[in-house]
């Protein structure tokens, strides 16, 4: 997932400092399996996780990222 706006316009006012963001996590679980998701920086694999946008509801953003990374 590319970079969202949001963050490219604060980068764009304070360069590299520290920036937090808050994220959401969806652990979502069938027939006692867990689905994770390959990171697309480290390779590793997780849950289903990503950056709350602004006015956004966490668990708004969880059933977001789901859908987004894996469809689901």
């Amino acid at each position: 997932m590319p970079t969202p706006p949001f963050i490219t316009e604060l980068r764009s006012h304070i360069g590299h400092a520290p920036l937090w963001l808050m994220g959401a996590n969806a652990l979502i679980l069938r027939d006692g399996e867990v689905l994770l998701v390959k990171r697309s920086d480290n390779g590793d694999w997780s849950a289903v996780s990503g950056i709350v946008d602004p006015g956004e509801h966490p668990a708004e953003a969880a059933v977001r990222e789901a859908m987004e990374e894996a469809g689901w």
